[in-house]
């Protein structure tokens, strides 16, 4: 078997496989890019191009008859439709081909890819090491098996255009996108559509507002549509379902066909060899971490084959990340907490992101947040269009005007929705979206009247919505002062006394050391220290001129661990309303919930500020028996470096002539480095396992 090697191969030649390839090709990777069937993948061939495509002449074709009406040289433009479609197909792979590629240095094989071990694929005859692979397989249409129901009679997105016409009777099992783009393409073609869906109704997971008009729309082209329908079999060319009310069954339906769309979701296209690679995978697809990196570390997965969201736009943005995080060895992390848009291609076009509005009220409680609902009839454009039946509905917070998420149904909706997926990204609040020029007479004005209509609620209910806002606040001003006022009154003792921070420490420890009830005055004034940013380091340090090493350790090991979680209750109050994970920081919040212990335990062995990690973790809400476990895990070795410093000073000596190397124990110096040394040690190999 012939052996070559490459920097990194990429499997799949569909939006996140293309875009993995020409990211790492153009930063001077060595870069295979493999292909089982068809480059431009499951997009250009069977998806979003012909889809959209086929759409486009539909509805051209429909609105010429609706004008003109119906004659010869319209029926020759309505039998064109697939034959455009193939065109356009076409016309895109010819911008797609293996020659394309190679000549920006990407090499390209066709062919199935088979991992046959950690580092390495065989394609055919030919066995290819690489020391990254990204897999981008994609997914296929999930199979429906029907009693009596003929293969032939089945189609599914991968299928659909290779039609010559569009069939008479079509039925249509599934109403998600690809159901309704295409069922309701072949209605304006003529077909007679039946949709048969498990939902009890039409676009279950868009706003209220917006699927009586979707409704509608699908209404006044004719297509029938059954809810709660559960295919029983397939009788000639007759399909029987069950119409059911939970799981009893209250009526039976017959729909007579030609042919029958399966479009009831999609499953991943797992690779041959996972085993080999050691790549863990279920059927949701290749199992990823939050840098979508598999259960093989050289080895990352993007697109439907390892996303939730099967979306081309998601795959390609997972793609450049991933090339991203590679080049940089890791220091730039994958954002995952962007806002996605969906949209659905239908007329009128149906878009959406971020929140909707029962999300939102669960998320932030209803007193925070506010619906605006714009028709388009409010739209200049729309009317000059005859286009008014649509609707914006915006999601948003009150006070700050901050976007949660958008709906639309109308013209351009998938062009619309791209300023509210802006706005979520980059905080722009609907205040300042109201202060922005929109050209007139543009659909996008609908817009700047959400933004209107926001600016107008937000100034008359400003007085009860700022009441709300102080009343939920109020505990928390309340204790942020009370910790102001103690700590001002503190360094006030302090400046009083003319006392340094050491100097206080010394006469706090001067009493500790001289009475029995010392340990448990340290404790104490250890614990209460993060209220008043008393350097922790110090207090450890001083642990050991006092109690020894032994005691000391003992002592600083108690009084740290209880310390710590004070620290972190502070946090947890003080960060209860805060949203971090959809903030820019989100990602680097999602891996560290992902696995706080580790994430705990390796900030106390590389010391990091140890009241600033508690907070933090307070503040990002991990959970408190992870935490607490990894403190008293990972400060075992600092407390002890800290500790054998103090233990190295006699405090006599230091007292009658001051610091000076006589006072030093060398021994316990050296102890004190080797146990450094050894922390920062564990935590860089716990890191290079990970």
């Amino acid at each position: 078997m012939t052996k070559k090697a490459y920097d990194v191969v990429v499997i799949g030649a569909g939006s996140g496989g293309l875009t993995s390839a020409v990211g790492f090709s153009k930063v001077g990777k060595k870069v295979l890019l493999v292909e089982r069937e068809h480059m431009g993948g499951e997009c250009t061939n069977t998806g979003c191009i012909p889809s959209k495509a086929l759409l486009h002449h539909a509805k051209n074709y429909h609105r010429a008859i609706q004008v003109a009406g119906s004659d010869r040289k319209s029926e020759e433009f309505r039998k064109e439709a697939f034959s455009y479609v193939r065109n356009i197909i076409d016309g895109i792979l010819a911008e797609e081909t293996p020659e394309t590629f190679e000549k920006i240095g990407i090499d390209v094989v066709m062919g199935e890819a088979e991992f046959v071990s950690k580092c390495s694929i065989k394609v055919g005859e030919t066995e290819y090491q690489f020391k990254k692979v990204v897999i981008a397989t994609g997914s296929s249409p999930r199979n429906l098996t029907v009693p009596g129901l003929e293969e032939s009679d089945v189609l599914t997105n991968q299928n659909i255009f290779d039609l010559n016409e569009a069939p008479e009777k079509l039925l249509v099992i599934g109403s998600g996108p690809i159901g309704l783009e295409m069922g309701q393409a072949l209605a304006m073609l003529g077909s007679e559509v039946t949709i048969a869906t498990i939902d009890k109704e039409l676009g279950k997971l868009e706003d209220a507002a917006i699927r009586p008009i979707l409704k509608t729309a699908f209404a006044e082209l004719d297509i029938k549509i059954h809810h709660q329908a559960f295919i029983n079999r397939v009788e000639g060319k007759e399909a029987i379902f069950d119409i059911k009310n939970g799981e009893e069954i209250v009526n039976e339906v017959r729909v007579t066909f030609d042919k029958v769309l399966v479009a009831i979701g999609r499953v991943p296209n797992l690779p041959a060899g996972l085993e080999a690679a050691e790549i863990e995978s279920d059927v949701h697809g290749v199992k990823v971490d939050s840098q979508h990196r598999t259960t093989n570390k050289h080895v990352f997965a993007v697109g439907d084959v390892a996303q939730r969201l099967k979306f081309t736009h998601t795959a390609d943005d997972i793609g450049r990340q991933v090339v991203t995080h590679v080049v940089s060895k890791g220091l730039i992390r994958l954002n995952q907490s962007k806002a996605v848009p969906k949209v659905t291609y239908t007329i009128p076009e149906i878009a959406q992101v971020g929140l909707s509005w029962e999300e939102a009220i669960v998320k932030h409680t209803e007193e925070k947040v506010m619906r605006i609902e714009v028709p388009f009839s409010h739209n200049d454009r729309a009317k000059t269009d005859e286009a008014t039946d649509g609707v914006l509905v915006v999601v948003a917070k009150r006070l700050n005007g901050a976007v949660l998420g958008a709906n639309v149904i109308g013209p351009a909706a998938g062009e619309l929705i791209s300023t509210f997926t802006l706005a979520i990204d980059q905080k722009i609040s609907l205040w300042k979206l109201q202060k922005t020029i929109f050209a007139y007479p543009t659909y996008s004005l609908i817009i700047k009247k959400a933004a209107d209509k926001f600016f107008g609620q937000q100034i008359a209910d400003l007085k009860p919505d700022i009441k709300n806002l102080v009343k939920r606040n109020i505990l928390k001003v309340a204790v942020g002062l009370l910790w102001i006022f103690g700590i001002y009154s503190f360094y006030q003792f302090q400046s009083a006394q003319d006392l340094s921070a050491s100097g206080t420490a010394l006469l706090v420890f001067d009493f500790i050391a001289n009475t029995v009830w010392g340990p448990l005055l340290y404790i104490f004034a250890y614990t209460v220290r993060p209220l008043t940013f008393f350097p922790g380091t110090l207090l450890t340090i001083l642990s050991g001129v006092f109690f020894g090493l032994t005691y000391g350790i003992i002592y600083t090991i108690i009084a740290a661990n209880i310390s710590s979680a004070l620290a972190y209750g502070v946090g947890r109050f003080f960060g209860s309303n805060l949203k971090l994970e959809d903030s820019v920081i989100g990602s680097w919040v999602s891996a560290l919930r992902a696995n706080p212990f580790l994430s705990v335990l390796t900030t106390r062995l590389t010391f990091l500020p140890f009241d600033l990690v508690s907070y933090a973790a307070g503040i990002l809400k991990l959970p408190f028996t992870s935490f607490i476990f990894a403190t008293i895990i990972g400060t075992l070795l600092g407390i002890a470096t800290f500790v054998a410093i103090g233990a190295s000073i006699s405090i006599e000596d230091f007292r009658q002539n001051g610091f000076s190397t006589d006072v030093i124990d060398i021994r316990f110096i050296l102890l004190s480095v080797a146990i450094f040394l050894a922390s920062i040690g564990i935590a860089k190999l716990m890191k290079k396992k990970n």
